[in-house]
Parts: C-alpha cells; structure tokens; sequence
C-alpha cells in the first residue's frame, strides 16, 4: 500500500501538536505495510525477519516519528531513511547476540552467521571483494573491519565527488553499489531529474544484477567454515592437515573471484553510452585513486 503524502503530513503535524492516540493509530495503520515489506522489497529478508524487524521498529516508531519536520519533499523520502537506518542497527543488535549465544571460534575466512542470511549481509559482509582497488587502499590503510570500509567508502565518495564531473562519479559509485549505497541516492536524483522513487528503482535494478551470486557466496562461506572446524579437530588430535588448507585456500581463492560489481553493459545502458566509454571512466577513476587519494588521505 503507498504512503499517501498529503494524509501522512497532515496527521503528523496533528499528532505532535496534539499526541492524539487515535491520530497515532491511523498513522501506525496507514504506514504498517510499508515498515514489513521494506526488509521484504529491499534486502530480500523471509516473513519471520520481516515481521521481527517491524516489531523492532513498532516499538521505537513514536520517538522515530516525532523527529520528523515537515520539507517540500515527499514524506517516504524521510522515512524510507529511518527504515534502512533501524534495519542496518537491528541486524546488527541481532548479531550481537547470536554471538554471545555461541562459542567463539577462531575463523580467518569470512563468515555469514546462519541466524542472519539475508542478501545485505553476505554483500555487506565481502564487499570488501568488490574491487581491486579496493584491497589495496583496505591494505594501505592496514584495516580489514568493516567500520573502516564504511569510513573509507565515504571518504573515497567525498574525493571522487570533488575531482570528478557528475556523471563520471555517478559512473564509478554505481559501478561499486554496495560501497556506495548509502551515498548515491541523492546524486542519481540530481543527475536524472527523478525523484526519489525512481533513483531507488535503478538502486534496486543495478543490485539485481548480482543478486544470483548470493547462493554461490554462502555455500563458499559455509565450505571455508567447516574446513576450519576440521583443521581446528585435527590440529587437537595431532593429525596432519596440509590438504585440509590447501582445499580452504581454494575455496578463498573462489570467494574473491566473485566480483559484487554493476556490470558495465548496465550502466552504458543508464547512461546511454557504449561499454567501452564506461570502462574507460571506470578505469581512469581507479588509477587516479591509486595514485593521488593514498597519499592524500595517509599523510
């Protein structure tokens, strides 16, 4: 059901200056739908996870609605916001005690926890494969977690914006969408004069594009987690287990080979170019960053 702009402003500016309870209802009823579909539409997550995050934000939803300042932009703009935001913070409260719940074991290889396999996490959780380029700022920043990579991200967004035109940058921020991801929506309803229903429709159709390597993605996670609770299980009895870590570094070797990438022919498309030009923007962006945001940023 679509939010209806002019109702949903209206009985937010009457429930804050009157905090009717009848007024909360109806705009509790009225964006419902929208709140249990959002993890459903955009990371892909069953009924269960839907349903828990929508009780996770029901329960937050007051405190969440009455920081809303009415704008000439449309009210699902704001609030799509707050859903991503209260999505990204339950995931991680549910990592939080899925780990408590179970015995620390000592894994070198990335690892998706069963309890919380939904599209975001395995992408969030090896985008760090995205790019070559990619590895080697990780490495010349000596950080391998992933609050580094989403300050790196943006400082990476914050340079190729200031030194590049418009749609070169929009090019590259595509290109590697799940780095990006939280960046772009605006520059793609600048660019295209669209708004903001339409940018996250490209969004969702750029992500689409590598949406089928999800499957491969956990069955390697899964593969490299058995191996090391068997190289851990023979390490303890004394047996030998050189063959065990050279299957374990195959199955690394094929994790990374899995590029998290928009394909070229997509964003030719979206900009009704030829590939060839794309490739040509992608690749002098990523020399420039080699060269010149290292230095800048390591000093």
């Amino acid at each position: 059901m679509p939010i209806d702009d002019n109702f949903i402003k209206k009985a937010m500016l009457e429930y804050k200056a009157s905090r009717s309870v009848i007024t909360f209802k109806e705009i509790n009823n009225h964006l419902s739908k929208y709140i249990y579909n959002y993890p459903r539409k955009v990371f892909g997550t069953c009924h269960e996870t839907a349903l828990d995050f929508y009780l996770y934000y029901i329960e937050r939803i007051e405190n969440i609605l009455l920081k809303y300042n009415e704008t000439e932009a449309k009210f699902i703009t704001w609030f799509t916001y707050t859903l991503r935001n209260s999505y990204l913070n339950y995931i991680d409260s549910k990592k939080r005690k899925e780990k408590y719940k179970k015995t620390e074991v000592s894994m070198d290889a990335p690892l998706c926890e069963r309890e919380a396999l939904t599209l975001h996490d395995v992408l969030y959780d090896t985008k760090k494969y995205s790019d070559d380029f990619i590895n080697f700022i990780n490495e010349s920043y000596n950080s391998d977690n992933d609050n580094n990579i989403e300050e790196i991200s943006l400082k990476i967004f914050n340079y190729i914006e200031s030194e590049f035109s418009n749609r070169d940058s929009l090019i590259f921020f595509i290109h590697n969408l799940e780095l990006f991801i939280n960046f772009i929506t605006m520059p793609l309803m600048k660019f295209f004069n669209i708004d903001y229903e339409e940018a996250y429709s490209i969004i969702e159709k750029a992500r689409a594009t590598y949406i089928h390597k999800y499957n491969d993605i956990i069955k390697l996670q899964d593969s490299i987690a058995k191996i090391n609770l068997k190289i851990s299980e023979y390490k303890s009895k004394g047996l030998w287990t050189v063959h065990l870590a050279s299957k374990k570094q195959n199955r690394i070797n094929k994790l990374q080979a899995i590029k998290l990438n928009v394909p070229h022919s997509f964003i030719a498309k979206l900009f009704d170019t030829s590939v060839n030009a794309i490739t040509k923007i992608l690749n002098k962006i990523k020399k420039d960053l080699k060269k010149n945001f290292i230095l800048l940023n390591l000093k």
